[in-house]
């Protein structure tokens, strides 16, 4: 009975995996990677979670390092030979040891963007042009501060700002927590259903039904990151991700797009010092760019997007 179960399971995981490649030699290592599992427990938790995607929170124990590579590349990311660097999702828990396989707690790391011309002495002032986009800057007197901790007591590191084109839709939600998730709809976080507009455009409400499970920000030692846990592409900006502009101009603030499944340190806190007080915003729209090369020129022509308001400094 026991192997028999065990098989069935084994089967059932290996049709999961050969929906996601053609490539024989990667059925074959999941199927010894699989036979060294000999907890049925283990397997039967592995299929649920590659089967609840990105929705599942449950931590997937094996003791074997890098079984999560191994993982990730058979049921979730099969088109890379080579697989870029993983980064754990902070909703994965601590007490796991990195010892998790469930492959939707890991997200690829995007590389950080490179400051060619170096860092800005402190008293250089940056422009940024759509700091009043929203009409909403962060008063640089907050008494806030960032002292590397987790710790969520005390004060707040950053407020969100929801909108909806140029409507800013709801109140500001305020941030404690070292962590915080926007999506569609969601118990503990920011959830976009619970926030009405008058009337919603075509557009509007088709990207709002994509968000899904939506995004993670988290607030960590070297600076916010930004886990893209939906099926779309999300677009950022940041004064910290910036590309160096031509001779005689600044460098500039750039939108950069975060496939699914990506992550990225959106923003920098080795840069924090020198981002004037009323720019220190990062602003996040769900599967419309804007810019230069985009349709949309400005941050208040998409859909749906994002201000996150940070109190650090």
């Amino acid at each position: 009975m026991f192997r028999t179960k065990k098989s069935t399971l084994i089967k059932k995981l290996l049709q999961i995996q050969a929906t996601t490649t053609s490539n024989t030699n990667s059925q074959a290592v999941a199927k010894v990677f699989l036979k060294d599992i000999t907890d049925v427990e283990v397997l039967n938790t592995l299929l649920k979670v590659i089967k609840e995607g990105a929705n599942g929170t449950t931590c997937v124990i094996v003791n074997h390092p890098g079984s999560h590579i191994t993982v990730c590349q058979l049921w979730r990311w099969p088109l890379h030979r080579t697989m870029p660097m993983l980064k754990r999702v902070p909703i994965c828990s601590s007490d796991c040891n990195g010892n998790c396989i469930n492959p939707y707690h890991y997200c690829l790391t995007m590389p950080a963007v490179e400051h060619e011309q170096g860092a800005p002495k402190p008293t250089e002032r940056r422009s940024y042009s759509e700091c009043s986009d929203s009409g909403i800057c962060m008063d640089a007197s907050s008494e806030h501060r960032y002292s590397g901790s987790h710790s969520s007591g005390g004060t707040g590191w950053c407020n969100i700002a929801y909108w909806e084109h140029n409507q800013r839709i709801g109140a500001l939600h305020h941030v404690t927590d070292p962590i915080v998730t926007i999506a569609n709809e969601i118990d503990n976080g920011l959830s976009l259903s619970k926030l009405s507009a008058d009337q919603y455009s075509s557009v509007t409400a088709r990207v709002r039904k994509h968000v899904g499970t939506g995004v993670l920000f988290s607030l960590e030692e070297d600076g916010i990151w930004l886990y893209n846990r939906s099926e779309i592409s999300l677009f950022v900006q940041s004064p910290t991700l910036r590309m160096p502009g031509r001779e005689g101009e600044q460098d500039r603030p750039s939108v950069l797009k975060i496939l699914p499944g990506y992550t990225i340190n959106c923003y920098e806190l080795s840069r924090h010092l020198i981002v004037p007080p009323n720019t220190r915003t990062v602003r996040l729209s769900f599967e419309k760019g804007w810019g230069p090369g985009y349709k949309r020129q400005y941050v208040t022509d998409t859909p749906c997007w994002l201000e996150l308001l940070l109190c650090i400094r």
